[in-house]
């Protein structure tokens, strides 16, 4: 198993700058400076300072131990890496890491995790914790808080969630019962040295996939909110097709009997490439969201130039009736350049915006009037590439087409996605990075996400309707993204 100790230094500033160079490399997004960025396990804002840590490894072309890197920013548009802050080194955690989250224990940041330890027994599980001190160093506790895996689970046993309610912690672990379903436990105590077991988080859903992982529960608006990552789900309609789901109930919480008296489960995204969001408080007390840009199964062309993944850019929550509406952080305003503004109808032929080019940009627009069956966006347009989002007027239906978008994406079942809107198409938001697109539809409603890999020429767009026209009116802007240092051990402080 390779682990970045056995990397001399030119090794790895070779590494480094086949990333850096890569034509796919993001704009304005967070991702490696090599290696895998794996899922997001903690996100927090305190003192001025967001801190987000996500699982990462160093080699995309074997094997690799999993350490958890650490990134800071001060306005969530603006991010400096900080290094790797967790290693796999001692007894507890020596053979594999996965994150949890980070949350504020007795006044001290603390980071919460899950090590594995492999003996001729099998693998043990340990849940762990560490504390964040001003230097942004973490102090591993001696000895696990959660020795083993609870009777009647498997050992899927991790990625531990920890909060206070009350004046007592919490801690929440997604896994696998004997019988193979998901389940989320519970732990409850005074202390992290009195936790003690309570049992089941009674959703009601005792055959919902084979395991559930990253569970977090929140308030928002008067709601809360139960958000899970199961695996295992079978297809229904336009729902459950990517290899593993993200999504949400919003409930009633009892906290005594762990009854979750809910809404029906919804995905948070019907795109492509969007796992384990985390949630953190901003600085205005919004709940803000981010989520791995990334299906864990699927392969990317940046695996040959020795990274891989991503962040999806900070989104706003908001509850509505039974669903939760994403919106785009308002601090992403302030990448905003060179506003263009086109207004008019369009009809069967292709009509290229000329002004409206480019890899990186917010796309905006507003459907004023639509006569047409069908509306087609054609996005980062070239003679042999483009991604097309669709809308079909009589079925209320968003497609995500990444048939011809550019350089092939292995490991994922199919290349388009759709979504079923619960009202009209008026207007679509779309983020566009040099190797991705996000998209909020009908203010945030619904979203999706996917990466693309179109050559550097394709930079074009287009707009066309089917059996009747449209109406729109549509503002461009070019984004400025963050300059990055490319940090493996520790950033030097200023």
């Amino acid at each position: 198993m390779k682990r970045i100790e056995d990397y001399n230094s030119e090794q790895i500033e070779t590494a480094i700058e086949s990333s850096m160079m890569s034509k796919w490399r993001l704009n304005y997004h967070v991702q490696p400076v090599m290696g895998i960025l794996g899922a997001p396990c903690g996100f927090f804002y305190i003192n001025g300072l967001y801190h987000i840590f996500y699982e990462w490894e160093p080699a995309t072309n074997e094997e690799s131990a999993t350490y958890l890197y650490h990134v800071t920013s001060e306005d969530l548009i603006h991010f400096n890496n900080e290094g790797i802050k967790l290693r796999p080194d001692d007894l507890y955690d020596k053979d594999n890491l996965y994150g949890g989250n980070l949350t504020l224990i007795n006044n001290e940041l603390t980071l919460f995790f899950t090590g594995e330890q492999q003996k001729s027994d099998g693998v043990h599980t340990y849940q762990r914790a560490g504390v964040i001190d001003t230097d942004f160093k973490i102090k591993k506790y001696p000895a696990p808080i959660l020795r083993e895996v609870e009777p009647g689970y498997k050992q899927y046993f991790r990625n531990p969630y920890v909060f206070t309610h009350d004046g007592e912690i919490n801690m929440m672990i997604g896994t696998m019962n004997d019988e193979e379903f998901g389940r989320i436990i519970m732990y409850r105590g005074k202390s992290l040295e009195d936790l003690k077991f309570l049992g089941e988080v009674n959703t009601g859903y005792d055959m919902f996939g084979y395991f559930w992982e990253s569970p977090e529960l929140f308030t928002l608006d008067d709601a809360e909110v139960l958000m899970f990552n199961p695996r295992g789900l079978d297809k229904f309609k336009h729902h459950f097709w990517n290899i593993y789901q993200s999504g949400y109930v919003i409930n009633d919480f009892e906290y005594g009997s762990l009854f979750v008296n809910h809404d029906d489960y919804r995905e948070f995204d019907g795109g492509f490439d969007f796992y384990r969001p985390v949630t953190t408080l901003d600085s205005e007390g919004r709940r803000v969201l981010i989520a791995w840009m990334s299906a864990e199964e699927s392969k990317y062309p940046t695996e040959i130039e020795g990274y891989k993944n991503a962040l999806t850019i900070p989104r706003v929550l908001t509850v509505n009736g039974d669903r939760l509406i994403q919106t785009p952080h308002p601090h992403l305003k302030e990448l905003r350049r060179n506003e263009l503004k086109a207004i008019g109808y369009f009809n069967e032929h292709r009509k290229p915006l000329t002004d409206f080019y480019g890899d990186s940009y917010e796309l905006n627009i507003d459907i004023k009037e639509n006569n047409a069956r069908e509306l087609f966006f054609l996005l980062r347009k070239s003679n042999r590439e483009e991604t097309i989002v669709s809308y079909n007027s009589e079925e209320q239906k968003i497609t995500l087409d990444r048939t011809f978008s550019g350089a092939l994406i292995s490991g994922v079942d199919g290349t388009t996605r759709s979504i079923e809107l619960t009202r009209p198409l008026e207007r679509l938001q779309i983020f566009m990075d040099r190797s991705s697109i996000e998209i909020f539809i009908n203010d945030g409603e619904h979203t999706m996400t996917a990466r693309i890999f179109p050559r550097e020429e394709s930079i074009g767009v287009e707009v066309m309707a089917e059996d009747g026209d449209c109406y729109v009116e549509m503002t461009h802007y070019t984004l400025k993204g963050f300059k990055e240092d490319p940090v493996i051990s520790q950033r030097k402080k200023i």
